[in-house]
C-alpha cells in the first residue's frame, strides 16, 4: 500500500464540528490555472447548461485559490472550534450534519485537518519534505513528492477555513494516515458520494484531467465547501473549482 506522507504532528483530530457563518472577501484573480482541455470542457458546458444562481464571481465560498491564485495574507473571517481543529464557521452547520449522518449511516468519521495559517502550512511542507528524506528519497525526490500533495504557503485551501481534510473511522483508525487508498472502504465512498448533498465537493478527483486541472493528485479525503448548488453543479458536470471558476469568470464579462 502505497503511503501519502502527510505531517499531522501539529493537528488535533475530532469526530464532529459545531455551528455559525463567516464573511470573506472575494480575491482578485490573476492569471488561469486552468489548461486549455479544462478551458474548453468549460465553454461547452456553458453552452448547455445555466450554472446556479450562487455561481458568481462575488460569492466568497467560491475563492479559488492555488499557486496560480495565492493568497499573500491572512484572510478575516470568524472560525469555530473543536479539540484544537479551527474552520470557518460558513461550514461548521454542513459540516456537523454531514458527519452526523455519516455516523447514521454507519459511517463513522473523523475530521482530520481545517483551517491552517499560511505560517503553519510552511511547518507542514517543510516536515513533509524532511520525512521524504527520512524514508529514503534525495532532496530533489522528495521536494517534488511533497509538492504533488501539498500545496505551497499561500496557495492551500485551508488558509480559507472552506477546506476539511475527513477520513473514515474504519481507514483511519487503523493507518492514521490521509491516503488514496481510503476510497476503498465503505465509509470514504460514502462520504465522497454524499458530499454534495452538503455543499462539499471533493476537490481533488481521480481523473488525469482533473490532476492536469489543480495540478495536485487525487486525494480521496480533501472537500471544499461550495454551497449545496454549486457542489452539486459541479459533481454532476465533472468540473473541478478551476473549471467552475472559468465558467463563472467567462459568464461575468458577458
Amino acid at each position: 500500500m502505497k503511503y501519502k506522507n502527510i505531517i499531522l504532528s501539529c493537528m488535533g483530530v475530532v469526530v464532529l464540528g459545531v455551528g455559525g457563518g463567516y464573511i470573506m472577501q472575494r480575491q482578485h484573480h490573476a492569471t488561469s490555472s486552468v489548461s486549455s482541455t479544462s478551458s474548453s470542457r468549460a465553454s461547452e458546458s456553458s453552452q448547455k447548461v445555466d450554472l446556479p444562481d450562487t455561481a458568481k464571481a462575488d460569492n466568497a465560498t467560491l475563492i479559488l485559490v492555488n499557486k496560480q491564485h495565492v493568497l499573500d495574507h491572512e484572510l478575516d473571517f470568524e472560525k469555530s472550534e473543536m479539540n484544537g481543529i479551527q474552520y470557518s464557521q460558513e461550514i461548521d452547520g454542513p459540516l456537523r450534519k454531514f458527519l452526523n449522518d455519516a455516523k447514521k449511516a454507519g459511517h463513522p468519521a473523523t475530521l482530520v485537518s481545517g483551517y491552517r495559517s499560511k505560517k503553519y502550512q510552511e511547518q507542514v511542507l517543510k516536515e513533509n519534505v524532511q520525512q521524504n528524506i527520512n524514508n529514503g528519497m534525495t532532496e530533489s525526490e522528495a521536494k517534488k513528492a511533497t509538492h504533488a500533495v501539498i500545496q505551497t504557503p499561500g496557495a492551500s485551501e485551508h488558509q480559507t477555513g472552506l477546506a476539511v481534510d475527513v477520513m473514515t473511522d474504519e481507514y483511519w483508525k487503523q493507518y492514521h494516515q490521509l491516503e488514496s487508498d481510503s476510497d476503498k472502504t465503505e465509509g470514504q465512498k460514502w462520504l465522497i458520494k454524499h458530499a454534495p448533498d452538503y455543499g462539499f465537493v471533493l476537490r481533488y478527483p481521480k481523473s488525469e484531467a482533473a490532476k492536469k486541472s489543480t495540478g495536485i493528485d487525487y486525494e480521496s479525503w480533501h472537500f471544499r465547501y461550495v454551497g449545496v448548488e454549486n457542489a452539486k453543479y459541479m459533481t454532476k458536470h465533472k468540473l473541478t473549482l478551476e473549471e467552475y471558476d472559468d465558467l463563472i469568470q467567462g459568464q461575468s464579462t458577458k
